[in-house]
């Protein structure tokens, strides 16, 4: 019934030229547009990738987390949850597509949360450089890529900032979860990231747009990473102890 309710309010602000509205979902509130597929699952389903939010918070109620990171956070709904829900002290967003951090920020402003979240228009790679981001289509705006995936438009690009989280981040002895939702640049992004990984506790959640599982699983085996699962796109490694 709570969908259909959703669905009936969602198109009755359709019509009547309320595009974007704004909708509640899980005590936040968000700025929606439901022609678009992410906004369309919060809007309808209250819930973004509930199952995967569900095991990072698992994560992170059962011990202390220094931090949380998203890469990739598109319009924020991982990040909005961890904030609200006080999962984590350090909550850190980067999103580097213009579009998708506008938005992010709309959001974050919304629920009182611009100042406690650190939302950079960055991309993350292996080096600092100028890199091209291909925007998603209209209708799937978390499909813009540096990787330019098959499925992403090239219709429309934007000259983002690239940087090595390394050389903007510098810790040792932190307990850090990480979401990674980067269409196809994940390995790239996580070699930047190298010295965080070993040098501290972290439970990884990567999204995987290739076939290049085996050289993930390589490469988080270097860093002294356990595979965990997969969840669909989604891989789950860790170095933390007691986790399985």
């Amino acid at each position: 019934m709570e969908r259909i309710a959703r669905r009936v309010y969602c198109r009755t602000m359709q019509r009547l030229g309320f595009v974007p509205t704004v909708i509640r979902a899980q005590g936040a509130r968000f700025i929606v547009d439901t022609r678009e597929y992410i906004d369309r699952g919060i809007a309808l389903d209250a819930i973004w990738e509930g199952p995967q939010i569900e095991d990072l918070a698992a994560v992170c109620l059962g011990r202390a987390v220094d931090c949380f990171v998203d890469v990739g956070a598109s319009s924020g709904f991982y990040t909005i949850m961890f904030a609200i829900k006080n999962l984590a002290p350090t909550i850190i967003a980067f999103e580097p597509d213009p579009g998708s951090h506008a938005h992010l920020m709309a959001n974050l402003n919304l629920n009182g949360l611009a100042n406690r979240v650190s939302a950079l228009d960055l991309a993350l790679g292996d080096r600092d450089d100028q890199v091209l981001l291909y925007e998603g289509h209209e209708s799937n705006r978390g499909e813009s890529s540096i990787a330019v995936p098959d499925q992403t438009p090239k219709t429309k690009a934007h000259r983002v900032r690239q940087v090595r989280f390394d050389d903007q981040y510098r810790w040792g002895q932190k307990s850090v979860v990480i979401k990674m939702d980067i269409e196809g640049h994940e390995l790239s992004a996580l070699d930047g990231m190298s010295p965080t990984l070993v040098d501290n506790d972290c439970y990884v959640q990567v999204e995987l747009y290739s076939d290049r599982f085996e050289e993930m699983r390589s490469l988080f085996t270097r860093f002294g990473y356990r595979y965990l699962r997969s969840r669909n796109l989604d891989h789950y490694f860790t170095n933390m102890p007691g986790i399985t």
